[in-house]
């Protein structure tokens, strides 16, 4: 590899001395705020982008006005924010983590994640709080649900999936999979189909890749299936459920509650339906896609995506 080459990075600051350092002195590189107006014009001078924030959408008007852009990479396993057609038009090389075990199989954060809402959901925590917080203190409002000898219905065990399974194994419940591509199944979890594991299970979790394959995955008749009374948790894209129909279960008493890190159409969500119902109603936890923002994790997976910068340049790929 020869002469220098500017690197964009968009994610948390604190952590741009780590991508020089990873990258090395070959590399210019240029932290800039997960803003569309400062990311488009710095894409026009940058041979290379690594984002780790996610809260850009890269349209194709950006890649095709970023001469010099030769590569991005993406700290995270998806990446729908990003035009993947108009770069593959450039013959530009869209890297994910997806697939990449050797880094995915130790961080936790998001099944971490995923667990906390679904306890806050089983033992009504945010309106247990607001209750306190309003100067209540009748606990006979906030009954909980015992998890152990429950039933969790996991869609999608791969990695995340896999470790929900441990956590509910762990608390004493049975548990169910879903995943018509797996092949070698962990002894602790029941393989199933899904009509079957929406029945059954107390708890649903989703932990599915967005593609076009599974965009609206779960639809209305799978949120009419399942169990009265369920709890639904999902950390993965909004875009994978038929949110609608999430939200008529919520309101009509089918489900128990939901917890959701993801709504279609973030991060412009402050019309959206679910957070409107969520201001008024206890039984629905929004987070602001924070599963796998920890900046332990993020570190991690900076290291090793810098690293597969280098060894792109370096391979003259």
């Amino acid at each position: 590899m020869s002469g220098e080459r500017r690197a964009v990075y968009s994610g948390p600051r604190e952590l741009e001395p780590l991508v020089r350092d990873e990258l090395g002195a070959r590399f210019t590189v240029r932290w800039v705020p997960p803003e569309d107006d400062a990311l488009a014009k710095a894409l026009r001078e940058a041979a290379v982008f690594l984002d780790a924030s996610m809260r850009v959408r890269i349209t194709a008007a950006m890649v095709d006005d970023a001469l010099d852009l030769a590569l991005v990479v993406t700290a995270t396993t998806g990446a729908d924010h990003i035009d993947a057609a108009a770069l593959a038009r450039r013959r530009i090389p869209l890297l994910t983590l997806k697939g990449q075990s050797e880094v995915l199989n130790g961080l936790t954060p998001a099944a971490e994640h995923s667990w906390l809402l679904l306890l806050a959901c089983a033992r009504s925590l945010p309106a247990a709080r607001a209750h306190v917080t309003e100067g209540g203190w009748d606990r006979t409002r906030f009954p909980g649900v015992m998890l152990r000898g429950r039933s969790l219905g996991i869609i999608g065990c791969g990695r995340i999936g896999q470790w929900m399974a441990r956590y509910g194994h762990a608390f004493g419940m049975t548990c169910r999979g879903y995943d018509p591509y797996l092949t070698a199944w962990p002894e602790h979890l029941i393989r199933t189909d899904l009509p079957e594991l929406l029945a059954v299970s107390d708890f649903v979790t989703l932990h599915v890749h967005l593609t076009e394959a599974t965009r609206g995955l779960l639809r209305r008749e799978h949120f009419e299936a399942m169990k009265p009374g369920a709890v639904f948790v999902n950390t993965s894209r909004g875009e994978l459920v038929d949110e609608a129909a999430l939200l008529d279960a919520l309101r009509a008493g089918r489900l128990r509650g939901a917890g959701l890190d993801v709504l279609a159409g973030e991060p412009e969500i402050a019309d959206h339906p679910l957070r409107r119902y969520a201001a008024e109603h206890g039984n629905l936890v929004i987070t602001p896609h924070i599963g796998g923002y920890s900046p332990d994790a993020v570190a991690t997976v900076l290291r090793f995506s810098a690293g597969r910068i280098r060894a792109h340049f370096e391979g003259g790929r």
